[in-house]
């Protein structure tokens, strides 16, 4: 959908398992699991996965995606440079996640034998500078006896995630990266009650952000007690005015109660590079507004 020298992103609506393995050795991939349930089988082991999963497949590792059924949606994250988790600064290693909840895996065959071709053989699809090679294996590349070291696939869920609250001042995205490289962010905004002193500002400011673009992919709840459907994006790029309008921040300010809560989960991308769309994604922009 979205792409620049640094990451792409793209989203992913498979439906059956993989009938080869994938190995990625032009970055790092993340997925983020909107819908579905199943494996990501790998040669480190499976990583099962659910609704809310962040699953960081490093470079060059095989794997194979099983779904449980032909409901998935993944948003996918290609990062060049290697992803690693963001610093939480002072908030020290166990905030605002404690990394003793990751998903690590161990190494177990696929049984079942998927991504086997019908002459018996196991091929693995390749991404190499952009493109696709495809090389031929006699055993299953993901048929392992053991690991060590510390790069291995991973996953863990937003549900362990706590966000970063304070009563007087509205806290900004950055406080909320999970991943970062040099050159972009992903995090996630999550339910959380709102500021509570009567000064405080409980919204984003309008604002321009003159130093990344922004794209944000909404998983679950309403913005601001707003229907909105699932898996909507948006992209706002640098140097653009964007914020709720004063009127619709002074309504929602004017009917807030204590202990009233946000109750959105959305993924964010920021990137210090700007960002051009796919003519796919401006084929689905298109037919959006077109339906507007």
């Amino acid at each position: 959908m979205f792409h620049n020298p640094a990451l792409a992103i793209r989203v992913s609506r498979r439906s059956a398992n993989m009938p080869y393995s994938v190995r990625n050795v032009d970055g790092d991939e993340l997925y983020f699991v909107h819908e579905g349930t199943g494996t990501f089988y790998t040669e480190f082991g499976p990583v099962p996965y659910e609704p809310g999963d962040y699953v960081l497949v490093p470079k060059g590792v095989t794997y194979r995606i099983r779904p449980a059924g032909p409901v998935n949606y993944f948003l996918v994250v290609e990062s060049a440079e290697e992803l690693g988790f963001a610093d939480t600064g002072a908030f020290g290693r166990r905030a605002p996640f404690d990394p003793g909840l990751l998903y690590v895996p161990s190494p177990e065959l696929d049984e079942l034998g998927d991504g086997r071709d019908e002459d018996g053989t196991w091929p693995v699809r390749i991404r190499i500078r952009g493109e696709y090679a495809t090389v031929v294996f006699d055993a299953d590349p993901i048929d392992v006896e053991g690991w060590s070291g510390d790069l291995f696939p991973f996953k863990m869920n937003i549900r362990d995630y706590r966000p970063v609250m304070s009563d007087r001042i509205h806290i900004m995205p950055s406080a909320y990266a999970v991943f970062a490289t040099s050159t972009f962010m992903v995090g996630n905004f999550l339910p959380r009650p709102f500021e509570s002193a009567p000064d405080s500002e409980p919204f984003p400011p309008y604002h321009r952000n003159a130093d990344y673009d922004e794209f944000t992919f909404f998983h679950s709840g309403t913005v601001l007690g707003m229907p909105i459907a699932p898996a909507t994006m948006s992209l706002v790029p640098q140097g653009l005015h964007h914020g709720l309008p004063a009127q619709l921040q002074e309504r929602v300010a004017k009917n807030l109660k204590p202990g009233d809560r946000i109750d959105s989960e959305v993924i964010f991308v920021d990137t210090k590079v700007p960002l051009t769309p796919t003519p796919e994604a401006e084929a689905a922009e298109q037919r959006t507004v077109e339906g507007a």
